[in-house]
């Protein structure tokens, strides 16, 4: 007898255009979802300002309440 796992399709990441907050400086390459950004819009890895671009990204599943608004 031969017993064998059935294949289990690989979900394929959706794509879809996404708001981020990129920095500005020449030397960083920090960027955030809108949906996690700071309240004062500055990059948290050197503290310049972020400016808002759109670009394409994977969606994000929220499983938690906590990101459900």
């Amino acid at each position: 007898m031969y017993f064998a796992k059935k294949a289990v399709e690989e979900e394929v990441d959706q794509m879809m255009d996404t708001t981020v907050y990129a920095c500005q400086s020449e030397s960083c390459n920090g960027w955030m979802r809108e949906d996690f950004v700071t309240v004062d819009y500055n990059c948290p890895m050197c503290g310049t300002e972020m400016s808002q671009e759109v670009r394409e990204l994977p969606k994000i599943k929220y499983d938690h309440q906590f990101y459900n608004k």
